[in-house]
């Protein structure tokens, strides 16, 4: 019995040497390794919006972005005589559907996209928390501004 244990203790310690061989020579190679390794060289502003319209995405500033999305900013919207303030007293009735209130204000001119705004309420979690009544609601007001009227 006094063999085994011994034969048993002496293998324990072969093997604790041989984990500490390869602990310390596999982490001399790991930090070789790693200085040898190229740093990389964050591209300027230029150069990524030269690589992505190389793959053809297009690439806007802010100022082409409103645009197209229809933001106007600053006097830009008083300018253009076809941005009329429009007014809409929504009634927004028991079972209601996230989908039939952004029809109505698509349809009263309030908002642009009736599928942009009801992905938002979807989105925001607001479909569920919209409240019975009557709301006033104008062109100018973005989704958020409505989402916060009718949530109240």
């Amino acid at each position: 019995m006094k063999q085994v244990i011994q034969g048993f203790a002496t293998a324990l310690l072969l093997a604790g040497a041989i984990m500490l061989y390869f602990h310390y020579t596999e982490e001399a190679k790991t930090e070789q390794a790693a200085s040898a390794e190229p740093q990389m060289v964050k591209p300027d502003n230029d150069e990524m919006k030269q690589e992505l319209e190389g793959q053809g995405y297009h690439v806007l500033d802010d100022k082409e972005y409103n645009q197209l999305t229809g933001k106007q900013t600053g006097n830009a919207a008083k300018s253009e005589p076809e941005q009329q303030k429009k007014t809409y007293t929504l009634k927004l009735e028991n079972g209601m559907t996230s989908g039939e209130v952004a029809s109505s204000l698509e349809k009263a001119g309030i908002i642009e996209d009736g599928a942009a705004f009801r992905t938002y309420l979807d989105v925001t979690e607001a479909s569920q928390s919209l409240q019975v009544g009557k709301y006033d609601l104008d062109s100018d007001m973005d989704y958020k501004e409505i989402v916060e009227l009718m949530t109240k």
